[in-house]
């Protein structure tokens, strides 16, 4: 028997795990699972937003594609098309008992799983300055729901079950909680983790505008704007606490998984939706810049049939998921996903992963501050591009992984430039992406301060949004 258990962390970046390299952050349950596995070391997200980037790997299609694009509620349509297959069609109609718990944010592509209700169990703040809320309650239930459905209710039939967690998405409150500075932790300063290697965003003018002004569309940007090294070094610690009480669901999930007798005949797969800003060039949370702390996402396959103690170079996206998971089912799709299987990485037949290249879009995380943009990424470079003037973004991938030096900037990179604003027209040519006829639209109301977000003044397009549909109610 096949099985497979899907754990789903929100807002989690690779670059926050031990296996990636974070010797600060305690999260024993996930380690054991990369110990014991596949880690994919490059692997993205194709939207750092929720709802987007979860449509998407539900049905290993592009947002454009999906045409979720936002994390509105109302994208225009009813909800997801039933002309694209979803994971949950897939493998319900091949036999399998598809069950998913917690938190949804998929507009409808999660067609063909068996959706169970969840409630908040409300727990104590582990340290009374750390805000605790609905999203730490939910994990609660998600966990107990999850412990139940393995030892109880797991029929004879092969299942696919998906504990879809929220945390450590709870940073975001921490940083709404914690505008005004951070609270006392009662801990030590050598306690607090350090800063990354690109706090510091010495390149920010050189960027595109949409990075510069990223504080007028991202309300948790604008919280941060009078942040000092201290309160970010807080916020860091916050989040690896986050980290570590999902882990210790996670922890709760495996255990259950052991005692109920079918861990030999089930393949786990943990992977988050997107990644968090962690203090690289001052960001926090998630929005529609391409960096690899917000985009690059831990994606870790263990137990059955998978060839474990292994790292797996090269570039994988998200969209990968979906084939994948076929091939381990021996289920036969359509072939009309955009993701390729990586399943012969899985079993040891391959150390590298198999695309050439993965990409990434953005449109707007509500309404009012449409600004599109897309990345390319192969090993050698990064380009990213926005539908505005003067929007461009080149790194070397090999070099400068940090990505502290635009590229696109410099007159000697132009032909190399050329060559990446090519090879993102064939990628949009081959997935009938509409990029080049979008437009940015927002208020002029908006960027109206100095260059750079510690300058910030005036209003935010997100506090905007929220007051309008206050209005409305």
């Amino acid at each position: 028997m096949k099985n497979i258990l899907m754990i789903i962390c929100d807002q989690l970046s690779a670059t926050a795990l031990k296996a990636y390299g974070n010797d600060y952050v305690k999260a024993p349950n996930i380690d054991s699972l990369s110990d014991n596995g596949v880690i994919f070391e490059n692997a993205y997200t194709s939207c750092p937003l929720c709802q987007p980037a979860r449509a998407s790997f539900w049905s290993s299609k592009y947002p454009h594609q999906t045409k979720v694009l936002s994390n509105l509620p109302d994208q225009g349509f009813d909800t997801f098309s039933t002309e694209i297959e979803t994971l949950g069609d897939l493998f319900s109609k091949n036999g399998y008992d598809c069950v998913h718990i917690g938190k949804r944010h998929d507009y409808g592509a999660l067609r063909g799983f068996k959706i169970m209700d969840y409630e908040q169990i409300k727990s104590e703040r582990d340290n009374p300055a750390i805000t605790v809320n609905y999203e730490t309650f939910y994990d609660e239930d998600t966990t107990k729901k999850m412990i139940h459905y393995l030892k109880e209710e797991a029929s004879a039939n092969p299942f696919l079950a998906v504990a879809d967690l929220q945390n450590p998405h709870n940073i975001c409150s921490y940083i709404g909680e914690n505008e005004l500075g951070h609270k006392d932790f009662g801990i030590n300063e050598d306690e607090l983790p350090p800063l990354p290697d690109n706090y510091n965003f010495d390149d920010a003018l050189n960027r595109p505008e949409f990075i510069q002004y990223m504080c007028c569309s991202h309300r948790r940007q604008s919280q941060t704007i009078h942040w000092g090294e201290d309160d970010f070094r807080h916020y860091l610690y916050a989040y690896y606490h986050y980290i570590g009480v999902v882990d210790k669901q996670i922890g709760k999930i495996l255990k259950a998984l052991e005692e109920s007798g079918k861990k030999d005949d089930t393949m786990i797969v943990l992977f988050a939706d997107h990644g968090e800003g962690m203090a690289s060039h001052r960001l926090v949370t998630k929005y529609g810049a391409f960096y690899e702390e917000t985009n690059r996402v831990p994606l870790i396959f263990s137990g059955n049939n998978v060839k474990g103690n292994r790292k797996v170079d090269g570039l994988v996206s998200l969209l990968d998921i979906y084939p994948t998971l076929a091939d381990y089912a021996g289920i036969t799709t359509y072939k009309k996903e955009e993701g390729i299987s990586q399943y012969n990485q899985i079993i040891g037949e391959s150390d590298t992963a198999d695309n050439e290249y993965v990409s990434a879009q953005w449109y707007d995380e509500y309404d009012g501050y449409i600004v599109p943009g897309r990345m390319y990424l192969d090993k050698d470079y990064k380009y990213t591009v926005y539908r505005e003037d003067n929007s461009e973004e080149l790194f070397d991938m090999k070099n400068d992984r940090l990505e502290n030096i635009n590229l696109a900037v410099k007159p000697e990179y132009k032909n190399i430039l050329e060559q990446y604003r090519e090879k993102l027209k064939n990628h949009i040519e081959k997935t009938n992406d509409n990029f080049f006829s979008l437009k940015s639209e927002y208020d002029k109301k908006y960027r109206q301060h100095k260059p750079g977000m510690e300058n910030h003044t005036g209003p935010n397009a997100v506090l905007d949004y929220s007051e309008r549909l206050k209005q409305k109610k």
